[in-house]
């Protein structure tokens, strides 16, 4: 019950309006082949790689900006915040190869861009990733991550980063908003 009454409180924080315009192209990992392998993507999309087949396969960017190795079911999203042509491969098939080109048509909501950068780097706080949904409690700007009972939100009144652990019921200051936007890369 503390938890819930903490919640309410702390929420105002993360609201705002926000209008998410962001795509997700799931990309089929069946018969050793990326379907579709070509993807035409705007800045703020996201591509979300399925592996549907018995074998273990991976979702390798040939720069290394992306890195994921997927058994039978699993699944992996990775969101573009820049322009360009990014070509990628299994690590474990390198016949398997793929090209995504992200033009700049799109709009890129930073706060769908840092909590997707936050979903693939600390995955073991906030799952699971790839909820395009925001909620919203004025001031606050927030998502729920059932699987590991955790928070993560925006305030609108002071910009700041805040997360709380659903175990221990405590709202924790992340720091400034605009600091993790530059961590992340979304700005």
């Amino acid at each position: 019950m503390l938890r819930f009454i903490l919640l309410w409180l702390i929420i105002p924080f993360f609201a705002s309006s926000v209008t998410a315009t962001a795509a997700t192209v799931t990309v089929d990992i069946q018969n050793f082949v990326f379907n579709p392998n070509t993807i035409t993507l705007n800045v703020g999309d996201s591509v979300n790689w399925v592996n549907r087949d018995g074998a273990v396969h991976s979702a390798t960017q040939d720069a290394n900006l992306w890195s994921s190795d997927l058994n039978t079911g699993e699944s992996f999203n990775f969101m573009f915040n820049n322009l360009g042509t990014y070509t990628y491969f299994c690590r474990f098939h390198p016949f398997m190869r793929g090209t995504i080109n992200v033009s700049g048509q799109g709009t890129i909501d930073p706060i769908l861009c840092f909590l997707s950068w936050v979903e693939s780097n600390y995955s073991q706080f906030f799952a699971p990733a790839g909820n395009v949904s925001l909620l919203t409690f004025p001031p606050y700007t927030y998502r729920y991550y059932p699987v590991t009972d955790s928070y993560l939100a925006v305030s609108s009144t002071d910009n700041h980063v805040y997360y709380m652990f659903g175990n221990d019921g405590i709202i924790y200051n992340a720091g400034a908003f605009l600091d993790w936007l530059g961590t992340a890369g979304c700005q």
